[in-house]
């Protein structure tokens, strides 16, 4: 098809997805056995859009589904409750003793899943479990700032850090921390792999059983110091697409889904038999780019293709008008401003995108892989920026579909141009600027390296006073739609579907899961 200027990327990828949501409810999906026929007490709750899971062990694991079931599995010192307020957990209270020393008392009585007590020894061996190296843990960023763990006595903790760390409560909770506490006892006694596929945690719900790439069974744990949970099973079958765990709920087959298809949503709302959770979500969507070598390394080519693409339109085709476009990584419902400054190199703009070219040491021609995964609404978000970008400048962007896995994979190697990414974090702009931009961050599998943010991140760190903190990183996001290691997208609605009979689930928006099972109802 011969195009001539932006019209079509417009109006076509808008037919596209109206297409896409009228399509939803014919794919099939089904589930047999157990799923499909409840027993009594039996909760059905459906991971939908994934169906990838690889360890249970919260100082290892990456992936949200993971943490889907981690939630339910563990407890951490301290929580979120449904005003997103820091609250305990674990800790029976807890005080901050000075600028570097928290001190936290612990429940009293607390049993693990294997009937072995717990107690601030293993805070201290959980901790310290992620901080070393050695556990290779995702998060270990999050505790790298502490210097000591203190026991006091069997139910007191002090942690003490190397200098003011404001991020530290906000990375004790039971979020995608990595701090869920593990039992010392349970795991040196059953090994690391082993404890990874069946671990031992404080929860209200057993990890039974796991049939990798299919399901994961839970039991009720009555011992569990929140109170024993109100069903006594939960069935959490992985479903890859997010189409076809509406269709399940829609047919009865699940009685709640971990997420829905924004193509949907409307609909959805209308419907009797569903009830649609949904708020303005804590999670950040770009395009990762390799800044070490290929196009991407040339900062004037990051920023060409990022002026090349509207993100407006990325909004309405991608996310069905349930999300909001974002020239940064912080998400609005964060900590970031409500009308963020929009820089020039964010702001869609063919003429100034093509001039930006011209800067480059690359052309009209130059050709690059985009990484997606799936059939779904990732792979319309690089379906969209290649086309677009193609057509302002001339390029050669083409996508490469593979699991998320091996584009993963890929990219930490540093095996790629470009590829579709997002984050999910939870409260603190650390999760997402730290790790995401911060040259030594988890999750910055795009090689960048600026001096000039470690210090502001740095400096975000170690600022106690919440307005100084929220002008540092505001500082940060501008070098970052400056700098462009990644290409900032989108801020997407988070949803949760729920049949009439399922009550107690308490939606939040880091997209929690299993933290609610231990209160759930089925009328």
């Amino acid at each position: 098809m011969s195009i001539k200027g932006t019209d079509f990327t417009r109006r076509e990828v808008l037919k596209l997805a109206a297409g896409a949501a009228t399509a939803g409810f014919a794919l099939p999906w089904t589930v047999g056995g157990a799923f499909a026929q409840p027993a009594a007490g039996t909760l059905r709750a459906g991971i939908a859009g994934f169906n990838v899971i690889n360890i249970l062990d919260p100082a290892k694991a990456t992936l949200i589904p993971e943490f889907y079931v981690i939630y339910g599995a563990f407890n951490a010192l301290l929580k979120f409750n449904a005003k997103m307020e820091l609250v305990p957990d674990l800790a029976e209270s807890f005080k901050v003793l000075n600028s570097t020393t928290l001190e936290f008392k612990l429940r009293r009585g607390v049993k693990f899943q294997d009937g072995s007590d717990f107690s601030a020894d293993d805070v201290k061996f959980t901790i310290e479990r992620v901080a070393d190296e050695k556990t290779a843990a995702p998060n270990r960023s999050k505790v790298a700032a502490i210097q000591s763990i203190q026991i006091a006595d069997p139910l007191t903790v002090r942690i003490v850090t190397k200098a003011p760390f404001a991020p530290l409560l906000n990375y004790l909770t039971n979020t995608r921390t990595g701090t869920q506490i593990v039992s010392r006892t349970s795991l040196n006694a059953m090994g690391e792999a082993a404890f990874g596929r069946k671990p031992v945690g404080t929860g209200p719900f057993i990890i039974k059983d796991w049939k990798s790439g299919e399901s994961i069974e839970l039991t009720a744990f009555p011992g569990a110091f929140s109170g024993a949970p109100k069903v006594g099973r939960v069935l959490c079958p992985l479903i890859a697409e997010e189409s076809s765990g509406m269709t399940a709920i829609l047919g009865n087959q699940v009685d709640l889904t971990s997420t829905a298809p924004f193509a949907d949503i409307g609909s959805l709302e209308k419907r009797p038999e569903v009830k649609v959770l949904k708020q303005a979500g804590l999670n950040t969507r770009y395009i990762a780019v390799n800044n070490k070598k290929g196009p991407f390394s040339d900062v004037h080519f990051r920023r060409a293709v990022s002026m090349a693409f509207d993100r407006e339109v990325l909004v309405k085709a991608v996310l069905f008008g349930e999300g909001v476009a974002i020239p940064g990584v912080l998400p609005p419902a964060l900590w970031a401003d409500p009308k963020p400054v929009w820089g020039e190199y964010v702001t869609f703009n063919p003429e100034k995108a093509r001039a930006e070219l011209a800067k480059s040491a690359f052309r009209a021609g130059t050709e690059a892989t985009l990484l997606v995964w799936g059939s779904n609404w990732w792979r319309r978000m690089g379906e969209i920026v290649a086309g677009q970008a193609n057509q302002v400048l001339g390029t050669k962007i083409t996508l490469q579909a593979t699991d998320f896995n091996t584009a993963y994979s890929r990219a930490k190697a540093g095996d790629y141009d470009a590829m579709v990414m997002g984050w999910l974090g939870f409260v603190d702009p650390d999760e997402y600027l730290g790790e995401i931009v911060g040259s030594k961050g988890f999750r910055n599998v795009h090689f960048y390296g600026s001096q000039k943010m470690d210090d502001l991140l740095e400096r975000g760190r170690t600022e106690i006073d919440p307005v100084k903190r929220k002008a540092v990183y505001a500082e940060a996001e501008r070098l970052v739609a400056e700098d462009l290691p990644v290409l900032p997208c989108f801020c997407s609605n988070i949803h949760n579907l729920l049949r009439p009979n399922v009550k107690g689930f308490v939606q939040l928006p880091y997209s929690n899961f299993a933290d609610q099972f231990g209160t759930i109802e089925l009328g």
